[in-house]
Formats: C-alpha cells, structure tokens, sequence
C-alpha cells in the first residue's frame, strides 16, 4: 500500500518539472534565439504481480510456480533530463544592421547536425548565443544586451569605425566597401551545450567547436524568433494538468486505504 503512495507522488513530482519547463518556454517566447525547453521522463522498472496465497508447486525434479500472473505495476516515473529542442526560429525583420540571425543548413543524412552560435566574451570565458540582439558601447565595441563583447574569428572583441557598417551572409563586416573584420560563428552540435542563463550556452568539456559550416549564413536585419509554438506549449501544459490531477487523486485513495487500514482494520483484530 506505501508503495501506491510512492508511485503517485513521482508522478507529481514528474508533472511539477514538466510544468516548470513550459512556464520556462512561455516566458521566453519572445526572446531572440531562444531553444524551448522538452522534459525527457524515464519510467521505473515494472513490477511482475502474483497471487501471493497459492502455492508452489515442487516435485523432485521441477519446481513451477502456479500462482496465477495478476499481471505488470509501474513503479513510478522520473524526469531524466530537460533537453533543448534546436528547431531553426523563424525570421523577423527589424532594419537595424546590427540585428544579426543564423540560419542553419538543412542537415545531412547520417551525419551530426552542427548549429551555428556567436560566441560571446564573459568573465568566466566564451560563451555561445543564438540571440542576434546586438548594440554598440562608449567604446564602439559590439556587445550583447546584457554589455558582453561579440568576439570576431581572431577571439578579440569587434570594434566599429563607424556607424555605417553592412554584415554579409559570411558574417563580414563592412565599412567604406572594404571588409575589416569577420564574426566568429562557431559549429557545434547542440547536445554538448548546456544553457546557462541570458540567452547563453556553455560547451562540456571535450566539445568540438568548428569553424562556420558549409551553408550557414548571417542575416543582417532580423533576428531569430524563438522556436516556441505557443498552441503547443498551452495543449501541454492542459495534459500535463490532467496527468498531475490524476497522480493527485491516486494518492488522496491510496492515503484513505491506508487510514482504513491501521484505524478499522488493524483495530478489528
């Protein structure tokens, strides 16, 4: 009967991660670049039930066991892991040359598929970002919303002469026709990313960083939408709803039977 209660309460638990990852999406829905969220559950072992009252039976040479299959528990449900889904955003357009969006290639058969990401300076090193977003300092260099400088293919901070900039789909910079700088898009495949807070990505240890793939190209003047469909995320989190409130009632009968159990009874005997 404890063990009813323990089944339950891990599909609770396992609805609360689900549902934090929705709120999670909802609320970036609106952030350039942003990757929704997608709990991954995992199911515990299952349980083969028998009738426990009938008994074996044992001849000298072949022990079987008669007792009827009642038939397969679940023993609860974990959340495993919160993977990002890494659909390509679409495209909106903004006019201001500085907003910049990566558009991946369309992927190869039995190949990895790398994605494209700016990468960003920070205090704790480079950093990956999906969100174009960008702007310029006092000093001219261009940075992030959050002030962290965009780094070129030479790992060093971009510095604008000028306000007249134009950004090829190679990801070039230019001023006057001449071309003074180029970003660095760095190819990764997005299992090896974990998120790390305003719009930034941090790579494992191990992590092959490529240089720009074959067939990305930059986009000056739009920004990447988020990938999340808002239909989606609200029938999700109607399900998630339901299976929560079942998990709840489950639990509400399992406590009752067991209150029955140790206050009639136990106390009958």
């Amino acid at each position: 009967m404890t063990r009813g209660l323990y089944i339950a309460a891990s599909g609770m638990l396992n609805g609360l991660q689900r549902q934090d990852s929705i709120a999670n999406n909802l609320a970036n829905l609106d952030t350039p670049g942003y990757k929704r969220d997608v709990t991954l559950s995992e199911a515990f072992p299952s349980m083969l039930l028998r009738r426990i009252h009938d008994l074996e039976q044992i001849t000298p040479s072949l022990k079987m066991d008669r007792r009827p299959i009642i038939g397969k528990l679940g023993t609860g449900v974990l959340p495993s892991e919160v993977a990002q889904d890494f659909a390509q955003g679409s495209l909106q357009y903004t006019a201001n040359s500085l907003d910049l969006a990566i558009v991946d290639p369309p992927p190869l058969p039995n190949q990895p598929q790398l994605k494209g990401f700016f990468v960003i300076q920070t205090s704790t090193g480079p950093r990956y970002t999906r969100n174009g977003s960008f702007q310029l300092n006092a000093q001219r260099q261009l940075i992030t919303t959050e002030g962290q400088p965009v780094l070129d293919t030479q790992n060093r901070p971009i510095v604008l002469p000028s306000s007249n900039v134009q950004i090829d789909e190679d990801g070039r910079l230019f001023t006057g026709g001449n071309a003074f700088v180029r970003l660095q898009i760095a190819g990764i495949d997005p299992r090896f990313l974990v998120k790390q807070g305003d719009s930034l990505y941090v790579s494992q240890p191990g992590t092959t960083v490529s240089p720009m793939s074959t067939g990305t190209i930059v986009r000056s003047g739009y920004l990447e939408r988020s990938n999340v469909n808002v239909i989606t995320e609200m029938v999700d989190m109607i399900s998630v709803l339901r299976a929560y409130e079942a998990s709840q009632r489950a639990l509400l009968a399992q406590d009752e039977a067991t209150e029955v159990a140790i206050l009639q009874v136990a106390r009958s005997r």
